[in-house]
């Protein structure tokens, strides 16, 4: 067997917190659902009902008062600020805040503002050497740079610029380094310090970067100016959020913002919301952000140089907006052209690393693109359940690798790369993520000694029982809730969705009634089930194609993992399932 069988598991439920849940007035279905996701201990009024009033307030930010500061300072002044953010969609969100508010709320010059994005081919990841040296070529040079999403762990580059005059305040979210803060930044705001008090480690760099632009407008209200509220600008956080894959459990915050967020896209408030709106859901659904605006926005910063997805966002006309979606739309065909090519390759790879009996697994190549690694290390990682890296020459020095990591539940990929880099420090040049994603530099000539202490680790540290891919389920759910009112209802209760907070999944059994074939490739299909008495017309996505027959027909009785899945077509709504995974009875 090339690619090994997922088990079929149900969710772990807390029957504490679904008591709980039930004593509220939760249905029983509800209960469950939740009390088998990762919740966080928030008030119970608060678990589907989210008000701005409670987010975590951002005076306990490490560092945040000093930084408020000297932004302002540069404000009064009249000083060029630079900034500098990361080139996914998390950095792009996190760029528009920082503009958004700078100009729109706080009046600076849009002429006093400079925009720095890395290339992610060229220049790598986080505040890059090559980033550092055009920020000190440019002409006016900044004396200010804010970051956001990145910069954690670019002392090196934050030296450079402070030796040069210019202060460095860090917006961020990921782990901070062993070594620390990047001490020669003038504050660094990141809810993963040990020494911050924020008490929300889950938020995303644009959360960060929200937050700090909340505290000071606080502070300016203070010195008596008229600012209005910044929720206008929880779109681009909500956008933010979901695209990098935070946890939509643990934390109140990113479930309130997000909530809020899509209601302001759902107006079109902005030109590029409605320049998107034809293409979105109807209503607008937390997947919309995650598997549509996301990717778009990605598309650029996996390509290209991620400006374009910041100018569709700060666009200020619908015509403007209506060209950048066209660009955007363009770079992901080229996207899933590329990507699908990689994973093809990784697939080879992998398949042969797991018939070896390896726990991760380390994957070059040689043709590779860094753009979409990520995305193909996410899926190889669900095709086998284990942690995996992909790996290619980084562009314009073949000696040097990047890699992008991602992990399963219940291994720390930040942490593995850490141990690694204990035990074999010129295994890796540079590194930094968090639990679930990761990347990181190496020389060519240390890959064999990587792969070798990273399987080592990874025996260490990891059981036999999580490793192998798992579809998760919710259990069963009764036929006479298959009904466009009770499963409306029950997203509309349950949204958004997200990372550890995924859309429910149920198992059930029926009879397939006919198949019909679709995409280009034909490989998808539609079914037609019946369950019991019920028929059901259910959606089963790459489930064919031409070296991959299909492994059901007509007739067959099978075993169903689905998802209950609400359209909406020429103003009517109809219930439809997504398959998850199929077995023949």
């Amino acid at each position: 067997m090339e690619i090994p069988s997922p088990k079929v598991k149900q969710r772990k439920i807390d029957t504490k917190r679904e008591n709980a849940y039930l004593l509220q007035g939760a249905t029983p279905l509800l209960a469950r659902i939740v009390a088998s996701r990762p919740f966080i201990d928030i008030a119970s009024d608060n678990l589907f009902s989210f008000k701005l009033q409670q987010l975590d307030s951002p005076s306990s930010l490490a560092d945040v008062t000093k930084a408020v500061d000297r932004l302002i300072l540069a404000l009064q002044n009249q000083e060029v600020i630079a900034l500098e953010t990361d080139h996914d969609c998390d950095g792009q969100t996190s760029h528009a805040v920082l503009y958004t508010v700078l100009v729109d709320y706080f009046g600076h010059p849009p002429h006093l503002i400079q925009s720095f994005i890395g290339h992610r081919l060229k220049d790598g990841y986080g505040l890059s050497e090559a980033v550092a040296l055009r920020i000190l070529a440019k002409n006016p040079r900044p004396s200010l740079v804010l970051t956001a999403d990145n910069g954690s762990g670019d002392e090196q580059r934050i030296a450079l610029l402070k030796s040069e005059g210019i202060d460095v305040i860090v917006t961020d979210h990921h782990e901070i380094p062993i070594e620390g803060i990047p001490r020669s930044a003038y504050a660094v705001i990141n809810p993963t310090r040990e020494d911050c008090a924020f008490p929300d480690r889950y938020i995303a760099g644009c959360m960060v970067a929200w937050l700090f632009m909340a505290a000071t407008r606080a502070r300016l209200i203070q010195q008596g100016k008229q600012i209005p509220s910044l929720a206008a600008c929880l779109d681009f956080v909500a956008v933010g959020t979901i695209a990098d894959c935070v946890s939509i459990a643990r934390s109140y915050n990113n479930r309130a913002v997000v909530s809020y967020g899509m209601k302001l896209i759902q107006q079109g408030l902005r030109p590029c919301w409605r320049a998107l709106l034809p293409l979105l859901s109807t209503p607008l659904s937390s997947e919309d952000l995650g598997f549509k605006i996301g990717p778009l926005l990605n598309s650029d910063g996996r390509l290209a140089s991620a400006f374009g997805s910041v100018s569709f966002l700060l666009a200020q006309s619908d015509e403007d907006a209506k060209h950048w979606v066209a660009y955007l739309q363009t770079q992901n065909m080229e996207r899933k052209s590329i990507q699908e090519n990689v994973t093809q390759m990784a697939l080879k790879q992998a398949i042969k690393q797991f018939q070896a009996g390896k726990v991760g697994l380390s994957i070059f190549l040689e043709e590779g693109h860094a753009g979409v690694h990520g995305i193909s290390a996410s899926r190889i990682k669900d095709m086998f359940g284990r942690p995996v890296i992909i790996f290619c020459p980084k562009m314009g020095d073949s000696e040097r690798l990047t890699g992008s990591a991602r992990s399963i539940e219940g291994v720390h990929i930040r942490d593995i790369l850490q141990e690694i880099y204990y035990r074999a420090p010129q295994a890796i040049e540079r590194f930094g993520g968090h639990q679930g994603a990761a990347g990181l530099t190496l020389s060519r000539q240390y890959l064999p000694l990587f792969d070798k202490v990273f399987e080592e680790v990874l025996s260490e540290h990891v059981s036999a029982a999580l490793i192998g891919p798992v579809i998760w389920t919710d259990g069963e759910l009764p036929i006479a809730d298959l009904t466009i009112e009770f499963i409306e209802k029950l997203v509309g209760q349950l949204e958004p969705f997200g990372r550890e907070f995924e859309f429910p999944t149920f198992e059930t059994q029926g009879k397939i009634i006919s198949i019909h074939k679709m995409g280009e490739a034909k490989t998808h299909a539609r079914l037609g089930l019946v369950i019991d008495d019920l028929w059901l017309e259910a959606v089963w996505f790459n489930c064919c194609g031409k070296d991959k027959p299909m492994k059901a027909d007509i007739g067959d009785t099978v075993c169903v993992v689905f998802a209950p899945k609400l359209q909406t077509f020429r103003g009517q709504r109809k219930l439809s399932c997504q398959i998850m995974h199929l077995e023949v009875v």
